[in-house]
């Protein structure tokens, strides 16, 4: 799986949940709200992350504080301030489910380019699961989630430069990457730091 990922500006933490044998379980998270939100979820064996996971669909929180669908675990995450979320099924295979969960601090946080570049990085997910031993792929996907939260400004920057030359939105510019990086066989990450990293060099030059 291609280790980078664009978590959009204003997400606070992601996990990944599995769910097997009915049984659902974090295979990688960036931090403690992420995992404890989660959890708070399988102990009442309902919410957003469990109904995307299972159900295949998107569910987005758009604000905690006027969420009805499940009042009781939206006021914990207003409570331990997320005031929105956006879990992504993640196809896994038969008898497993999966969802990639996004949290932010604010509330409305996630507009069309979000769902796409969650999708997209959703697909590499299921990818890894299914291709690997499940400790492994916990352990990466914990791996690639820190990265990314940590390198998410240098993807950022990227992104921009497609967008700029080629006039394309930012979900395009995304799926541009990725598909340089599955091309190369390298990852997202050194993918987007190479682009920046050629500007930058022309700049130099020019000046």
């Amino acid at each position: 799986m291609a280790a980078g990922v664009n978590l959009i500006p204003g997400v606070a933490e992601a996990s990944v949940s599995l769910i097997a044998n009915d049984k659902a379980t974090t295979a990688a998270y960036t931090g403690r709200l992420a995992l404890d939100l989660d959890e708070t979820q399988y102990g009442r064996g309902y919410g957003p992350c469990l109904e995307a996971a299972v159900g295949e669909e998107i569910r987005e929180i758009t604000d905690a504080r006027e969420e009805t669908r499940w009042p009781d675990y939206a006021g914990i995450c207003v409570e331990r301030g997320s005031l929105s979320s956006l879990s992504v099924p993640v196809p896994v295979r038969e008898g497993i489910h999966g969802g990639l969960n996004l949290y932010a601090v604010e509330a409305h946080a996630f507009d069309d380019d979000a769902k796409g570049a969650a999708r997209t990085f959703a697909s590499y997910a299921a990818v890894a699961v299914h291709n690997m031993h499940l400790y492994d792929s916990a352990r990466e996907l914990a791996e690639n989630l820190d990265i990314a939260m940590r390198t998410r400004a240098v993807i950022e920057q990227a992104k921009g430069i497609p967008m700029s030359q080629r006039r394309c939105d930012a979900t395009e510019a995304f799926d541009l990457l990725a598909a340089a990086s599955q091309r190369s066989n390298r990852k997202l990450r050194d993918i987007a730091q190479g682009i920046v990293d050629g500007v930058a060099g022309q700049d130099r030059h020019q000046n």
